[in-house]
């Protein structure tokens, strides 16, 4: 595919709200030849987000409808009497400079609509009209309920927008008839119909599985898991063995919640193939972590996200990544506060489908625990690093994949991602970490961890335990 292209002169020719700039360029053609020199105008205005919200609780899409000129225009084009320039669209507004485009996506939403969001999902980016203007738009969706109404909404700076609810049913219907005008709604309530569709058609076939297997029409209750001592956080200390023939190299664990652990260098974060952190109301490990590597003011309030951003900008334009995928970021806060030089994002459980949230497969996550350490040691073996003569981060660590919304076992997991910390000691000569620790929250995780490391104790791979 011809790819080349040179820039030969570039002029604003216009700058107002909008610019346009005067481009003069030669590009490759489809025969491999550069074509002559050719003057194009382009309409510049940067990129832009676009929100489509879905209300749970009212099962409803929340649009916006507001007074657009070029609506009015384009109408008359049509029936030159008409005075109707209003059209109901997404949430949008452009990006401003150094802000990202879900930190666009949430201020516009709270703007436009008076709901607060989180963790935006990235359906597409896409340009708006490549034919006469560099706008990418990027087109998100989230979830709300009625208590993420902050607002009453409205728009600001002088904006005259009205808060609309439609049914699924309504807009779907709409589609159906061609009553929709705005493409971003078009693209992400296509979307959202497939990720319906999809929903419903899982929920059959459970309703199908139980039908056939049981006289009830309903599917098994979830597992109930008792609050018990055993279920509850431990206190804070650190058991870790050292390995055999292998000088200065430990594996073990850590109980205790994650905000206590201070001076491990690495902390590995368990995230879904969207690679998006639980928020900050989350009682997750990467909620903690979230919260943690913020910036905050006096009174604690998060003034700037971080570490999602962060690794917002690390996705990029994928939206989705593969199981075992590691995404690095800084640590935010963390770097002073509990001294973790990095964050290693591991995709360890995926989504099913819209409203049915994620799983966890535990024939995978062997694999996540080496694609961390492999990882981790690309960070320390980077040239700049070696350039700048910095020290190795010497250890790890890592939650316990795949329990809690992964659904699996927490007695099951340690069984699985211990014996690839183990072999990496063992087996990989260029290593260069020291410590691997695992986080054992309750002291049923710490039970589990214990029994996967005994087989190495009593085979003498595992010697000379210490507590702390």
């Amino acid at each position: 595919m011809p790819c080349k292209a040179v820039i030969k002169q570039e002029r604003r020719i216009f700058d107002d709200f909008f610019r346009i700039d005067e481009i003069i360029v030669s590009h490759e053609q489809a025969d491999g030849t550069m074509s002559a020199d050719t003057r194009q105008l382009v309409f510049e205005r940067g990129d832009a987000v676009a929100v489509l919200l879905l209300n749970l609780d009212q099962e409803s899409v929340v649009l916006v409808e507001q007074f657009r000129v070029p609506s009015l225009v384009g109408r008359r084009r049509d029936d030159p009497s008409t005075s109707n320039g209003w059209i109901v669209e997404t949430v949008a507004g452009t990006i401003d400079p150094r802000e990202t485009p879900e930190a666009a996506a949430i201020r516009e939403t709270m703007e436009e609509t008076g709901y607060r969001i989180h963790r935006p999902k990235l359906i597409s980016q896409f340009f708006s009209s490549p034919g006469g203007t560099s706008e990418r738009v990027f087109l998100y969706f989230a979830e709300v309920r009625d208590s993420d109404k902050q607002a009453e909404g409205g728009g600001i700076d002088g904006e005259h927008i009205k808060v609309v609810h439609l049914s699924l049913e309504d807009m779907f219907s709409r589609f159906a008839r061609g009553a929709v005008e705005d493409p971003k709604l078009l693209i992400a309530g296509y979307w959202l119909q497939d990720q319906v569709s999809a929903c419903n058609n899982r929920k059959r076939l459970i309703e199908a599985f139980w039908d056939r297997t049981t006289s009830a029409r309903a599917p098994a209750p979830a597992p109930v898991i008792p609050t018990t001592p055993a279920n509850r956080p431990l206190s804070l200390s650190t058991v870790r063995y050292a390995v055999k023939g292998q000088e200065g190299c430990f594996v073990g664990y850590k109980t205790g919640a994650i905000d206590r652990i201070k001076d491990v260098t690495l902390w590995a974060n368990s995230e879904n193939t969207d690679m998006m952190m639980d928020r900050f109301l989350g009682r997750s490990v990467s909620a903690s972590i979230r919260y943690l590597g913020a910036n905050k003011d006096e009174h604690g309030n998060v003034v700037e996200d971080t570490i999602e951003e962060a690794l917002r900008s690390a996705v990029g334009r994928r939206g989705y990544v593969k199981i075992g995928t590691v995404l690095v970021t800084e640590s935010g806060a963390l770097r002073a506060t509990h001294n973790v030089m990095r964050i290693l994002h591991v995709a360890s459980v995926e989504g099913v489908a819209a409203g049915l949230g994620v799983k966890a497969d535990a024939s995978k996550l062997a694999h996540c625990v080496d694609n961390l350490l492999k990882r981790a040691d690309e960070e320390n073996n980077r040239p700049s690093r070696r350039w700048l003569g910095g020290k190795h981060f010497e250890s790890i660590l890592i939650p316990t994949f795949g329990v809690g919304d992964g659904g699996l076992l927490v007695e099951d997991v340690p069984q699985t991602i211990i014996p690839p910390a183990i072999e990496y000691f063992q087996y990989n000569k260029a290593r260069t970490l020291k410590e691997i620790y695992f986080l054992a929250y309750t002291e049923r995780a710490r039970d589990a961890y214990d029994r996967a490391l005994q087989p190495y104790l009593t085979n003498k791979l595992l010697v000379q335990r210490e507590d702390g």
